[in-house]
């Protein structure tokens, strides 16, 4: 019997060699449209002639294998020739200039919730191309950094090296709160202009009053950190400051989303009513909008393979976790201590991490800052030149241990462990 293209696709992504890549748990919406922004067509929106090539979501993860990243890296050496990521960055911020003005009309003379639900989604979805240049991009410049910096440092000095000149120039959102918060702004100015962070993920809840003013009051009885700036050899200023943009790109990109999707969130919230849904967020936007109302299963999957995507059941096949006691990573910032775990992977979390404790996590975020200032040190599954925890660990100068890929299943709350970034291992004591 032939197959469908479908059940082609299907069966090519469950024969490769997977490998979990990112833990994120998002609503099949906000995948999809991920998705989508990464298909040459979005990407021509943009001006730019490339796409990420293959992708796959399946049940709260992000999966990876050497060729799509290879595949990666070769479209941003592409792209990268036509619009330099210095370019891209600004095209990212005029974007969310653009998009947020957009969405504020909408709010401002509603119409009929459906057409505005349709027009909402082609507003957020152009933002989506962004994550994967800067994927794609970071896959790029590993390569090109390290080599390049390689005759400048010894290699055990390297990973250091590259997290310190990383560390972008431009300030992101929380940097500009925290500005603004020195600066005697307002609780509720800093409400308006903020509570977003919080609500990473897409459908989440922002800040509320009381956790700003929380905010606040820790921010104001700290000192302002002061970042050390590293002399950088000439040889390397282009391909630095080419760095730093990458860093804050990977920053605003999902900043702009998240930020969008709380501010539709009256939109949504419409148009569920008007589709007869308790939520938007569990439907494909091209189904819902042509009345098959029939939302995606809990545990999905969704595999997109160069202009198709598939939305399917789960093809990964979970496997039992062995039972360890200590797990390996990369070392972003050097130094031994021992601590109770305290395992964070939402900012609803962030408040039982208390002072001394190990915050072990998927990824930091923006929004985890205050817990990271009581932290002893964090330990991350994923990891890169220019991941937050590696450049915030240098900041804070807190031991950080990135890219163990299974801490969060090695170790629960409470687990009393000692984290050597010496060598890089996390172990129970």
């Amino acid at each position: 019997m032939k197959q469908s293209p479908k059940e082609k696709i299907i069966k090519q992504f469950s024969a490769m060699p997977w490998q979990p890549w990112l833990h994120r748990r998002f609503d099949p919406l906000v995948t999809y449209l991920i998705m989508v922004g990464g298909t040459r067509e979005i990407f021509k929106t943009q001006g730019i002639d490339g796409e990420f090539p293959i992708s796959l979501y399946d049940t709260n993860d992000w999966y990876s294998t050497q060729e799509m990243l290879s595949l990666a890296s070769n479209e941003a050496k592409s792209f990268l020739q036509q619009k330099n990521i210095i370019n891209l960055t600004h095209q990212c911020d005029n974007l969310l200039e653009f998009s947020r003005t957009a969405v504020e009309q909408l709010l401002s003379n509603p119409g009929d919730p459906k057409k505005d639900y349709e027009q909402v989604i082609k507003i957020i979805t152009p933002l989506n191309v962004y994550v994967w240049v800067a994927h794609s991009s970071e896959v790029y410049y590993h390569d090109l950094i390290s080599s390049a910096t390689s005759a400048f440092v010894t290699p055990e000095k390297l990973e250091t090296f590259i997290g310190d000149i990383s560390f972008p120039v431009r300030k992101n959102s929380l940097a500009l709160m925290e500005n603004d918060i020195r600066a005697g702004e307002t609780t509720k100015v800093l409400y308006k202009k903020y509570a977003w962070i919080k609500a990473r993920g897409g459908f989440r809840p922002g800040y509320t009053l009381a956790e700003i003013r929380d905010i606040q009051k820790e921010i104001l009885n700290k000192p302002q950190d002061k970042h050390r700036h590293v002399e950088v050899p000439p040889a390397l200023e282009q391909a630095v400051g080419e760095l730093q943009e990458l860093v804050y790109l990977r920053t605003l990109r999902t900043d702009a989303l998240w930020e969008l999707y709380y501010l539709a969130q009256p939109i949504f919230d419409r148009a569920a009513k008007a589709f007869g849904v308790s939520s938007v967020k569990d439907y494909i936007p091209e189904e819902l909008l042509k009345g098959n109302i029939k939302p995606v299963p809990n545990n999905y999957a969704i595999l997109k393979n160069y202009d198709t995507i598939v939305v399917t059941d789960p093809i990964i096949k979970l496997k039992n976790s062995e039972v360890a006691n200590s797990v390996r990573g990369v070392v972003a910032y050097r130094g031994i201590v021992s601590g109770p775990v305290k395992i964070i992977f939402t900012p609803q979390e962030i408040s039982k991490v208390v002072t001394g404790d190990i915050l072990v996590t998927n990824m930091t975020i923006p929004a985890y800052v205050s817990a990271m200032y009581r932290a002893a040190a964090f330990v991350t599954n994923e990891g890169g030149i220019t991941c937050h925890a590696a450049i915030l660990a240098r900041e804070l100068k807190k031991p950080c241990i990135i890219g163990t890929r299974v801490a969060t299943q090695i170790f629960k709350d409470g687990d009393l462990v000692e984290v050597d970034a010496e060598k890089g291992i996390v172990r129970k004591i």
